[in-house]
């Protein structure tokens, strides 16, 4: 299937930046769209940027319908500040972005969860991962890919104690983690959630767990 027109919010973070470029390098795609706070530093044909305040998603207009949506928006509460400022990004934005890629017709959407995601959990982090999935899967997309990666590995532009520290105890205990919880590189994703949009869907929502991702982003 040729000529599709990629979405993508998160173009910036760790896997979003290997999604744009991977897709520039796509023969299916002939056009990605990234929503984007800041521009991306990059010139490519097939790129185009829609630089906003992510508080204008569900007001925005593009000039095209959506055939892939990718988002892979994601932040920490210490990059955050506060609970509210870290449920905007993780729940709010999400939302909104995919009602804004719904309105243009959209057949295909993929987003970056988390392992750990349950709208019942005691810990904060994973129950708004929880809520925002639970929330996409009653949007109405037509069809939905949730991605559940363990610890991401890769260089950053802005450095995550948390994941800096977890990448240590990788690192050292690879050989006994099970594969489902070892870290995982973020040009993995990427390449599992295009592998995964290319293929025809057998169901409506679809969950990827971290070794599943292992195995579909070689």
């Amino acid at each position: 299937m040729n000529n599709r027109i990629a979405l993508i919010i998160g173009s910036t973070g760790l896997i979003g930046k290997n999604i744009v470029t991977l897709l520039t390098e796509n023969e299916q795609y002939d056009k990605i769209i990234s929503i984007t706070r800041r521009p991306l530093g990059i010139s490519h044909p097939k790129l185009s940027e829609v630089i906003t305040n992510f508080e204008n998603l569900t007001t925005l207009e593009l000039s095209t319908d959506i055939d892939v949506a990718f988002c892979c928006l994601g932040t920490t509460m210490k990059q955050a500040g506060s609970k509210e400022a870290f449920y905007k990004v993780d729940h709010t934005f999400i939302i909104d972005f995919f009602k804004l890629a719904k309105r243009y017709n959209v057949k295909n959407s993929l987003v970056v969860s988390s392992m750990g995601a349950d709208k019942h959990s005691f810990i904060y982090y994973n129950k708004v991962k929880g809520e925002t999935e639970y929330a996409l899967m009653n949007l109405g997309l037509p069809v939905l890919n949730i991605f559940q990666p363990s610890l991401l590995i890769g260089n950053r532009e802005e450095s995550r104690f948390g994941e800096d520290l977890g990448k240590v105890f990788n690192q050292f205990l690879s050989p006994i983690i099970p594969k489902k919880y070892k870290g995982i590189e973020g040009i993995t994703v990427a390449k599992a959630m295009i592998s995964q949009a290319a293929l025809i869907p057998s169901k409506k929502v679809s969950f990827f767990t971290s070794d599943q991702i292992q195995e579909l982003g070689k």
